[in-house]
């Protein structure tokens, strides 16, 4: 008669978010800044949303090794390079980390 046929097709799971924007934001809290690989797009996004809101600061690491600057609006033109993610200077310097780790009140 009829053979029982499956249609169930086997998917590969989803991978989890390596980060999460707020701990993204931790560590870099917490280590002053960090360093972020070129085809590293997920973590760069989560960067982007996070200087929107003026929670750290970026950099793009030129060819000669030399850190420019991003402003806003010119992350997304920068995704091609490798990227340093720093604290913003709240009282101080740029990078200096956390004694504890933990947010500035």
């Amino acid at each position: 008669m009829f053979e029982p046929e499956t249609n169930v097709v086997a998917f590969k799971p989803r991978k989890a978010v390596a980060h999460h924007p707020r701990s993204l934001m931790e560590r870099i809290y917490a280590a002053g800044s960090l360093s972020v690989r070129a085809d590293d797009r997920a973590t760069k996004a989560a960067a982007v949303m996070l200087q929107a809101l003026g929670f750290l600061v970026i950099e793009e690491i030129l060819a000669d090794g030399t850190p420019r600057r991003l402003q806003r609006g010119e992350a997304r033109q920068a995704m091609d390079r490798p990227w340093r993610l720093s604290k913003p200077a709240f009282s101080g310097e740029i990078g200096i980390p956390d004694v504890s780790g933990a947010f500035p009140a």
